[in-house]
């Protein structure tokens, strides 16, 4: 069928019903509410249809940019693309979903617009909604079934794909449904325009394959489970060195890909945008009250001047106060900071180097996405004179309860025991654990002192084994940044002296580590057990064993010595 364009093909059976003279009936289902968007960007939009008699996804590629529109006279639309790998994919017996209906534009005014749609299937949720969001819900015993069940179902999915030469360039759990039947499993394959088919594939196009898809379970699952994904994929329980091989090129990935994805809280997108005014610049996240963003470009001293506003610090250095402003239709509680020009030439400086505003702004949203517990930033000004940057403003959000972590020390020492053993040794687990991931992905943070450390509290004391409860903070999750429920207990703050870095030295491990330890000199009941406890929880010996730890004992109490020596001769108190 051809009419106004579009060129349609489809069962006779839903033509009535699907079209009107030749013309899909999509203004009419938005109209009655039978359609609503599911997804929407400038390449493509996808709706689900409920109609009496039929249950579909609609999804209307677009023709934007000069190269899109080039494209199509050299290959197939995207829909066309899609349908017919839908088609081959069902029968190299691999689920997915079934085909209902594809337009594409024809003629001489063919304008490169496509349509597939796709029936509906019963009772699906995407994989990673079904992960982040249901699953933490279920009874925990319910959860490890499930955590199980499914890693053997992945693994038996992909292991089918790719011994029937089927490659997905963007695998990842949104991409894979999932539905249960009986109380079992099932996946199904989605979003076909990206997957590649072939006769065979080689051992190479299959690691990168499954990396890909690692990428997002290294940081959301288990060892183990994803070691039994490995053995449903492989079909060989004995044979471990296929799956190192996977996490090792896994995490090289995972880098490369947060490098990418670094500068792009300082570009315009649907995620952040600029902020420009007389004499102040700045940046955002695209959720932020326009009112509040306005008072701030007006005056951004004007939260100091406010009498409301609770005073943090005051120092030469920088001005830090708590208050109130709305955000996402609730008021939220944030902490802003002023970062005082203490020096003539550091206007200067931001000419060549960023500024200590802008780091702690993109290393504040590069810690989020590499899943490293920071308060989530909300927006960051200048002042601009001469076209060189002054006083810098940042704009985080509150985490509550928290404390820092000297604070919390002091509360645990009072504690009595068994308490206080079983609250202390928890915590220098958590503390270890947050910054070996720190470590392992390599950032340095030359300022670890426990002040820039916050703690959920009541998550601690008196912890035992146990997985911490998930807590409730203020700044609660957000699709938009990649932030899913946590159940993290200490918090990162104050993020100047953070970097990321290509690959990270053990000198500066030891640095890090040793400005931690001196923190902590002056507490006499932190014994010697309690710190090789931190240092084996953090090399760690049950996966890698003891990576030779009396040298790093050492080298970290060197370092201590040097940095006591240090402060003491310049007269600086040690915080």
């Amino acid at each position: 069928m051809n009419q106004d364009n579009v060129r349609w093909l489809m069962q006779d059976e839903h033509r009535d019903c699907l079209l009107d003279r030749g013309k899909l009936r999509l203004s009419e289902w938005l109209e009655k509410g039978s359609a609503s968007v599911v997804k929407q960007g400038p390449h493509r939009t996808v709706y689900e249809v409920r109609l009496p008699s039929l249950h579909f996804f609609l999804k209307h590629n677009h023709s934007t940019g000069t190269k899109a529109k080039l494209r199509r006279w050299v290959r197939k639309s995207k829909a066309r693309i899609e349908h017919d790998c839908a088609l081959e994919v069902a029968r190299r017996e691999v689920p997915t979903f079934t085909p209902l209906a594809l337009g594409e534009s024809s003629g001489s005014h063919n304008s490169g617009e496509s349509y597939l749609l796709t029936h509906a299937l019963k009772d699906t949720h995407s994989l990673s909604h079904f992960l982040e969001q249901d699953l933490p819900t279920f009874p925990e015993s319910t959860r490890t079934h499930w955590r199980q069940s499914i890693a053997i179902e992945l693994g038996k999915l992909l292991a089918k794909m790719h011994n029937t030469g089927i490659l997905h360039r963007d695998l990842h759990p949104a991409n894979i449904l999932i539905q249960f039947i009986d109380g079992k499993p099932k996946l199904f394959l989605i979003d076909l325009d990206a997957v590649q088919l072939r006769s065979s594939l080689d051992w190479k196009s299959r690691a990168a394959n499954l990396v890909i898809l690692n990428r997002w379970f290294i940081l959301r699952s288990s060892r183990s489970d994803r070691l039994r994904f490995w053995r449903a994929y492989s079909g060989d329980k004995t044979n471990r060195e296929g799956a190192l091989d996977i996490e090792l090129d896994t995490e090289i990935s995972n880098q490369r890909f947060w490098r990418s994805l670094d500068p792009r809280c300082i570009k315009k997108n649907r995620r952040f945008r600029p902020l420009k005014a007389s004499g102040v610049v700045g940046h955002t996240v695209t959720d932020m009250d326009e009112k509040v963003l306005a008072d701030l470009l007006a005056n951004p001293d004007a939260p100091f001047e406010d009498e409301r506003n609770r005073v943090l610090k005051d120092s030469k250095t920088s001005t830090v106060v708590e208050m109130e402003i709305p955000l996402a239709g609730k008021t939220q509680r944030v902490i802003y900071k002023r970062f005082n020009v203490k020096r003539w030439t550091a206007p200067l400086a931001s000419l060549i180097r960023t500024t200590p505003a802008m780091r702690s702004w993109i290393y504040g949203h590069g810690l989020r996405q590499r899943w490293i517990p920071t308060p989530r930033p909300l927006v960051v000004l200048h002042r601009r004179r001469n076209g060189m940057l002054h006083e810098g403003y940042l704009m985080t959000a509150k985490l509550e309860p928290t404390e820092e972590l000297n604070d919390f020390a002091d509360r645990v020492e009072k504690l009595a025991n068994p308490e206080r053993t079983t609250t202390i040794r928890h915590t220098i687990d958590q503390v270890a654990s947050l910054i070996r991931e720190l470590h392992r992905r390599q950032i340095s943070q030359r300022d670890l002192k426990s002040a820039n450390l916050l703690v959920v509290p009541d998550s601690l004391i008196g912890s035992s084994s146990e997985k911490p409860k998930r807590s409730h903070v203020s700044d609660a999750p957000s699709p938009i940044d990649y932030w899913p429920l946590t159940n993290s207990t200490i918090w990162m703050i104050d993020l100047v002296g953070v970097g990321c870095l290509k690959k990270l030295s053990k000198q500066r491990r030891i640095q890090n580590l040793a400005r931690l330890h001196a923190s902590f000199l002056s507490r006499d009941w932190l014994t010697r057990s309690d710190k090789l406890r931190f240092l084996r929880a953090y090399l760690p010996w049950g996966l890698r064993g003891k990576e030779n730890w009396k040298l790093w004992w050492r080298a970290i109490e060197s370092a201590t010595g040097a940095k006591v020596a240090k402060n003491a001769r310049s007269g600086r108190v040690l915080a």
